[in-house]
């Protein structure tokens, strides 16, 4: 089997941003590291849309992307549903710390969600990647 590159890249930088997103929420429920929250948000952010396109470069036909959508077994569809569950904590986060008198408190509970959801996706990423493997009889 060839080395896949662009899903080597999708799944090192989904498990970056989810360890950083996780990294800054353990910072919030320290109370420390305020200015930082914007800055990590964005840069988990970032990595999660570079990850994104990425991905896009291992299919041949990117338009079928959906048929592969199909059943709730399969990997990339728990992946995707992770990945938007993940998204909608992080904008919830981001919304609340824009809320915040100094632009980076946010209430413990919603980082405790943060964190569950990073080692969530991280999980799932990872699970995807367990696939049972066929026999190669004819092959080294």
């Amino acid at each position: 089997m060839e080395l896949q590159w662009p899903l080597i890249l999708f799944t090192t930088l989904l498990a970056w941003a989810a360890g950083l997103f996780a990294a800054q929420c353990l910072w919030a429920l320290r109370g420390k590291g305020g200015r930082a929250q914007m800055p990590a948000l964005i840069a988990s952010a970032a990595l999660l849309v570079v990850g994104g396109i990425a991905v896009f470069f291992h299919l041949e036909h990117w338009e079928r992307i959906f048929n592969g959508f199909g059943h709730i077994t399969s990997g990339i569809t728990q992946e995707l549903i992770a990945i938007v569950v993940f998204v909608v904590i992080a904008v919830a986060y981001f919304a609340m710390a824009r809320k915040s008198d100094d632009g980076g408190t946010l209430p413990k509970g919603m980082a405790w969600v943060a964190i569950a959801i990073s080692v969530i996706l991280a999980a799932v990423c990872a699970h995807s990647y367990m696939m049972p493997a066929r026999p190669a009889w004819d092959s080294v």
